[in-house]
């Protein structure tokens, strides 16, 4: 657990991380990040259970159609120098529709989890969130989340389920997520903050602040 009264967080990943909405829905202004509604909620945690003595702040590090390779390129640049405690890693869509396969992306996930180990920080995977399109397409994301969840497990690494929390009954991204079939709405942006916290964020806080 982290020494002090501030813990960081650096959220690493492409547009779902920056938040991008299209124009059609979005207007002027087309991000919304998670890491902002996150930011805020956990800091109203705190000071409901702890008075404010202790902080947290998220730092976004999306990129606009980044990969795993581009993550890993930049990852002393975008996570090393932020000295985070945490970092929150959701990637792989942009590679699974360039071709790579599953198996591929996988071992990127793992080199990112091991760069985060390396500077003395805990990495949090996320699984990918659902598609709007072909149920091929979600089929692959499915593959992909099961290796996430399958390495996570054996590595003692803290995962996010995403993939189940925006997903509808028919297996693609629930429309009222949907920005356009693969970004997501305001109210998908609010569901991914809402359930990292409850997944991640809120158990690391009880321990940052010795709450029982």
């Amino acid at each position: 657990m982290p020494q002090g009264d501030l813990l960081v967080f650096v959220c690493l990943g492409d547009s779902l991380t920056v938040g991008y909405q299209s124009a059609r829905l979005s207007g002027i202004y087309p991000e919304y990040p998670y890491s902002a509604v996150l930011e805020g909620m956990t800091r109203a945690w705190l000071k409901e259970n702890h008075k404010g003595k202790k902080d947290a702040i998220f730092v976004n590090m999306g990129i606009n159609g980044d990969s795993t390779d581009g993550m890993l390129g930049r990852f002393d640049y975008s996570v090393t120098r932020e000295k985070p405690d945490y970092v929150i890693i959701w990637g792989g869509l942009n590679d699974l529709s360039g071709g790579r396969t599953p198996s591929q992306v996988i071992l990127n996930l793992e080199l990112l989890i091991e760069k985060t180990r390396e500077i003395k920080a805990t990495p949090i995977l996320c699984t990918l969130s659902p598609v709007e399109g072909s149920p091929h397409f979600n089929e692959r994301i499915r593959e992909l989340n099961s290796l996430i969840v399958e390495h996570c497990e054996s590595n003692d690494v803290s995962w996010v389920d995403l993939f189940s929390a925006l997903v509808s009954c028919d297996g693609k991204l629930t429309s009222r997520y949907s920005d356009d079939g693969a970004h997501l709405s305001i109210e998908g942006y609010s569901v991914v903050a809402e359930t990292i916290f409850l997944e991640a964020v809120e158990p690391i806080l009880k321990g940052f602040v010795g709450f029982s």
